[in-house]
């Protein structure tokens, strides 16, 4: 069995930057014309390529029907992200059992 280690030395990439890097310029996309195949709003679609708007389950959906890849791929791209930026986020919280029993 092969042991993994997750290390937090390479940070995670927004979505929307991987969307940029791997879908529109590697198949020579302007945004402009992804958005309108993709029928969003054009600055929404920058402002996502851009890393500044989340992954939502609309976006996924339409990014897996415009790419081919699933929407869970997008959405847990986001999740990844959100938890990796949060990694140092100070929580207030108590367990509720004793978590050495389960």
């Amino acid at each position: 069995m092969i042991k993994l280690t997750r290390s937090i030395k390479l940070p995670a990439k927004h979505p929307g930057i991987i969307f940029k890097t791997c879908i529109l310029l590697a198949h020579k996309l302007s945004v402009t014309e992804a958005a309108k195949k993709m029928h969003i709003n054009r600055s929404h679609l920058i402002d996502f390529s851009m890393g500044k708007v989340s992954v939502k389950a609309p976006l996924a959906m339409k990014l897996e029907k415009a790419t081919g890849i699933s929407a869970v791929f997008w959405m847990n791209l986001q999740t990844t992200y959100d938890l990796f930026i949060n990694s140092d986020l100070d929580v207030d919280c108590e367990p509720l059992y004793d978590l050495k029993m389960a």
